[in-house]
């Protein structure tokens, strides 16, 4: 049972830290959303305004610029997209086997009678106990 728990413990803490790092990169490419957004928004429309003024006129030179920067902000935001992690998914099955296993565990049972830290040594007993009484 301590091994089943131990398995589950270790998947819990894989599947923990695929997804802190899952959601550090998204924050990232949402960052870099912003601060292009922001920078389009002050440069390109001022450089793009004055050079499409002339030919266009002011209206569809503004407009022409913010189309740009929609179609620009859309695929960094798509890029920014959770995506399906194989790896922490198998985490979280394994974590999920395990504890329903250890749930289902005889030396549960056994473990929970006692205190402190008797429940390990009880448990260990008790696993030995087990495997005696099969090999007879």
């Amino acid at each position: 049972m301590l091994s089943l728990l131990g398995v589950a413990a270790q998947a819990e803490g894989l599947r923990l830290r695929r997804t802190v790092g899952m959601t550090a990169r998204r924050g990232a490419w949402l960052a870099a959303a912003s601060l292009f957004g922001v920078a389009a928004i002050g440069l390109a429309h001022a450089a793009a305004v004055i050079g499409l003024a002339p030919r266009v006129g002011l209206a569809a030179a503004c407009g022409i610029v913010a189309v740009a920067d929609l179609v620009v902000a859309g695929i960094l935001a798509l890029l920014a997209q959770q995506r399906r992690d194989p790896v922490a998914e198998e985490a979280l099955a394994l974590r999920s086997m395990m504890l329903s296993a250890a749930a289902r565990s005889p030396m549960r049972e056994a473990g929970a009678l006692a205190v402190g830290s008797a429940p390990v040594l009880g448990a260990m007993a008790g696993e030995a106990i087990a495997i005696w009484l099969r090999r007879r």
